[in-house]
This record gives structure tokens, sequence and C-alpha cells, in this order.
């Protein structure tokens, strides 16, 4: 098969001291060294046919749009209706369509150096923060690679990443009216995830200080409404009590530069 074409928190800053750590922007050009390989060849079968079936559904989206695309053609011509919008709308959705594939597939070609690892880390980044900022996907990447010790591999169960899937399990998922979305945010998970596998010295350039836990305060349960067992509230959510020194003494916060407070709040020193 082929791949086609709680306390106060540690601030990330920029100033040039010891702490200085900056996730790259996607504005200042790509932050990836390409180091192309054959997937067929760095991929197992199982990742493989997990994206052959990522794949099928964009092909399908891609279909379907078309097929959509000229019946409103054909009916258009059979009234002597000029082409307007909505004609040029679904063209301009097939274009999109097609060209997010095709950089999904770029992108996997343009990395697949890391084999199987560099899909591993991309799914946990984009279970985590798929509709998130390049530096919170970059973030998420670092920091999971800290828990797991350098090593790029699907999470082992529901208590350390919750909610994961593999990537033929979310491929289920795709529909005609999410596909365009999640090729893109998938394709940004690969370049973040690809980022950090490519990085020589990454506890010099971890934008999360060595953090191997993370929260999303803006996903949070409100505290309105009070908090079950293992949480507490704080700053109008539910937090988990492993953020906080009364429950978690060694733990330390961090603010990843780039990142906003309700995307991410970073930790390291959890004890599990």
């Amino acid at each position: 098969m082929g791949f086609p074409g709680g306390g106060t928190p540690e601030k990330v800053s920029s100033n040039g001291d010891a702490n200085s750590k900056q996730v790259s922007s996607p504005d200042e050009g790509s932050a990836v060294k390409p180091c192309p390989c054959d997937p067929n060849k760095t991929m197992s079968p199982q990742m493989k046919a997990d994206i052959d079936a990522v794949n099928k559904k964009l092909d399908t989206a891609i279909e379907n749009n078309q097929k959509n695309y000229d019946a409103k053609v054909a009916t258009y011509a059979k009234k002597g209706w000029p082409h307007d919008d909505n004609i040029a709308n679904i063209k301009r959705r097939g274009d999109e369509l097609k060209q997010r594939k095709k950089d999904l597939n770029d992108k996997i070609n343009e990395c697949a150096c890391h084999g199987d690892g560099l899909m591993n880390l991309a799914n946990v980044v984009y279970n985590e923060a798929g509709s998130h900022s390049m530096n919170a996907k970059t973030a998420v990447a670092y920091a999971y690679m800290n828990r797991t010790k350098g090593n790029p591999r699907a999470p082992n169960s529901a208590s350390e990443i919750s909610h994961y899937k593999s990537i033929g399990t979310r491929a289920e998922g795709v529909t005609d009216s999410n596909a365009g979305l999640f090729a893109k945010n998938m394709t940004d998970s690969i370049e973040a995830a690809c980022r950090r596998l490519r990085d020589k010295d990454p506890a010099k350039n971890d934008p999360t200080n060595g953090s191997t836990h993370w929260v999303s305060p803006d996903a949070l349960p409100k505290s309105s409404s009070g908090c079950g067992g293992g949480f507490f509230a704080n700053e109008g959510r539910c937090f988990p009590t492993w953020t906080d020194k009364r429950w978690e003494p060694g733990v330390i916060e961090t603010e990843a530069e780039g990142v906003r407070r309700g995307e991410f709040i970073f930790y390291r020193g959890v004890r599990y």
C-alpha cells in the first residue's frame, strides 16, 4: 500500500535565563527537519492499516462531496440557473478536503523515520489537544514523553490517558462533515509529535520544564455544583487533588509559554 503525496506557577519565559523555553511558532517556518522514509518500511502492519482506514474515510468524504457537486451542477443546468455561492462553496469544500488529505499524508511521510512512535505520540497529542493551539500540542508532546521516559508508546491504560482511542478506532468516527477538521487537527498533532521526536536536547527545550502531567482547566467541571472525591474547587473549576500541595506535597505547576492557562497547566513531581 502507499501513502499519497497549587501555588504560584512557574512561568516559562523567553528572557534568556536558564528556565527560558519557547515553543516554535508555525509562522516561523517548519520546526521539523524532514526525515523522509517509506512508511511501509518503518511502520507496523497495524499502524499502516489504521492510516489506511483514515485515508479511506477522507476518500469517501471527497467522493460524496463530488457527487453532491455534480448533482447540484446538473440541477442548476436543467433549470437554467447560474452558478451561485452554493455551488462555489461545495467545490471549495472538495478542494479543501483534497488538500487536507494531501497535507496529512505529506506530514506522515516527512516524519516517517520515527515509525510507529510518530503516530503513537501524535495520537496522544490529538486525544489531549486536538483542537488546541500548536504551542499547546507541542507542550503536551513533551510532557507525555517525560511521563514515558522518552518512549513514544501508546498509553498503557485509561488511567494514563483518559478517553484514548487507537487511530483505527478514531477513523470509525470520521464523517463527511468532520473529515476536513479531523485531517487538519491530526496533521498538526503529527507536526507537534515530530518536533519533540527530532529534538536532540529535549530537557533544554522542554516548554513544560519536565512536567509529566497536565490538566485543561477549560474542560474541567465547574465547581458551582460541588466537586466529587479526588477533586477540589479552584478557579471556579474542579481540579484533581494531585495538582495541589495539600495532597501532593512535591507537585510543581508550570505554564508553558504561548499556552493559555485555560488551555493547559502542566505539573511535575506527581507521584503516580
